[in-house]
């Protein structure tokens, strides 16, 4: 293939010069074109497309499963936080302005 298309020229600015006429420009043209062979996609069975369907319902259902202990963490989450700043809000009338302050503080939390 390389003796076949490929030439050696002595005179570059001359085969340069000759190639501005398009018909030489044509003669000269060398085409290669490689094998392609298409990739054959494998046809699933209806079984295995249940299959894959029924895995999927199955991944679906976890992440709604995952999705709703988040949301219930998150819940008991809100709810202390909730508990422990009333329990602050009803003892700030007891304690006095420092101790408040320092409570706040410990809490992080601020005036």
């Amino acid at each position: 293939m390389l003796k076949e298309l490929c030439s050696f020229v002595p005179n570059y600015l001359t085969c340069i010069r000759s190639l501005q006429d398009p018909n030489a420009l044509r003669a000269s043209e060398c085409i290669v074109q490689f094998p392609f062979a298409i990739p054959l996609q494998e046809e699933k069975t209806g079984e295995e497309l249940a299959r894959i369907a029924e895995k999927r319902k199955e991944q679906g259902k976890k992440l709604q499963e995952m999705a709703a202990k988040n949301r219930a963490e998150k819940l008991k989450q809100k709810e202390s936080d909730l508990q422990h700043l009333t329990a602050m809000r009803e003892g700030k009338s007891s304690d006095s302005k420092r101790e408040w302050a320092v409570r706040c503080f410990l809490s992080n939390l601020r005036r």
